[in-house]
């Protein structure tokens, strides 16, 4: 995890696919206390990886993730926030 990131745009609920603000970094943070949620990162071909975030208040809740600009982020159980930063 970075020392410091610059947030460059509000911060988000990730339901659907989004580019987040067209973001080159996101910081993602699941706020569900009990369920963990899959995030699906995709571009114009398809699906290009899933992962798990693990639930709030465990390891694995929070991350950054550099994606390409156009790539989208899609999460089950509509808690997880995304925001484009900047690493400072």
């Amino acid at each position: 995890m970075p020392d410091y990131v610059k947030f460059k745009a509000s911060e988000i609920t990730l339901t659907s696919a989004n580019n987040v603000n067209l973001a080159s970094v996101v910081r993602l943070l699941n706020s569900n206390t009990t369920t963990a949620s899959t995030i699906t990162i995709a571009n114009s071909g398809g699906t290009i990886a899933t992962f798990t975030l693990n639930f709030a208040g465990t390891d694995g809740s929070e991350m950054y993730l550099v994606k390409e600009p156009t790539d989208t982020l899609a999460a089950t159980n509509g808690t997880v926030k995304a925001a484009s930063v900047a690493y400072q």
